[in-house]
């Protein structure tokens, strides 16, 4: 369970250019709770960068850097609050990166044995770390490897797991040198309010994860900008993307097309 940030713009720009440096303090303050390592990922002209650090990101200097100094036409970031079984360390820190495709997850995928068998030991090498996230982002690999475009092997994925586990949470970012996908689906997924009782935060839990831990928003700036946020933001701009949807925004054109995932209850 995790925290997820991105933004396009139509020229390089650091993530608190696209929301502001208000709202990039109060992302960065999300730490507080999701302590379990950051990392980011974003493209230097059209090559994907990525950097992980499995410490918490709270009062990283480097994260700060990472969302106010380093302009880019896309970037990606990632807070982690670890599935419980599965250590805090640099291979299973987001975002996972396989050649010039990088992912970052917020949820979880249970029960995970039965999830791993469903790869094999080379596929999930190939993305490194142990994770449900690893195994997620190796199925979306097999598709696209077999010639699906990216944003249909990432919707295949996550219908067909939605099916076989109701239960999981599935946000996503995908980032590539074309495309930045974000996947909202996660009905039916239970919050994890013990591990907010655990927190020790009571009144300074973040905005929204009582009952909305999972949404995803997003909003659109003047030059086209986009910027796409998991819950814990608050100020004006921001709309509620719909449940079991994904998105893919070009990053040439900054056009979007949305896709409606098959609901659960309507799998055969």
């Amino acid at each position: 369970m995790c925290r997820l940030l991105a933004h396009v713009s139509p020229a390089p720009a650091t993530t608190k250019d696209v929301i502001g440096a208000r709202a990039a303090v109060e992302w960065q303050r999300l730490g507080r709770l999701h302590t379990d390592g950051w990392g980011t990922a974003w493209l230097d002209g059209d090559a994907v960068r990525r950097y992980r650090d499995p410490v918490r990101g709270l009062d990283n200097p480097d994260l700060t850097d990472a969302l106010g100094d380093t302009p880019s036409r896309a970037r990606l970031t990632h807070l982690r609050l670890a599935t419980e079984g599965f250590a805090s360390r640099v291979q299973n820190t987001h975002p996972f990166r396989v050649d010039e495709i990088v992912l970052a997850h917020n949820g979880s995928v249970t029960p995970f044995a039965r999830l791993r068998a469903k790869v094999t030991d080379e596929e999930l090498a190939r993305v490194g770390g142990e994770t449900d996230t690893a195994v997620v982002f190796a199925l979306i690999l097999r598709r696209h490897d077999a010639g699906e475009p990216l944003f249909d092997a990432v919707t295949a994925t996550v219908t067909e797991l939605r099916r076989e586990f109701p239960t999981s949470a599935l946000n996503l970012l995908v980032l590539s040198p074309r495309e930045l996908i974000a996947v909202h689906a996660n009905e039916g997924a239970p919050i994890p309010h013990e591990l907010f009782e655990e927190s020790g935060l009571g009144d300074d839990l973040p905005a929204g994860h009582v009952d909305h831990y999972y949404q995803l928003s997003w909003r659109r700036s003047e030059d086209g900008s986009i910027a796409v946020t998991s819950s814990g933001l608050t100020g004006d701009g921001w709309n509620r993307m719909a449940p079991e949807t994904a998105v893919r925004v070009d990053l040439a054109e900054l056009t979007v097309d949305r896709r409606e995932l098959r609901p659960v209850e309507a799998a055969a």
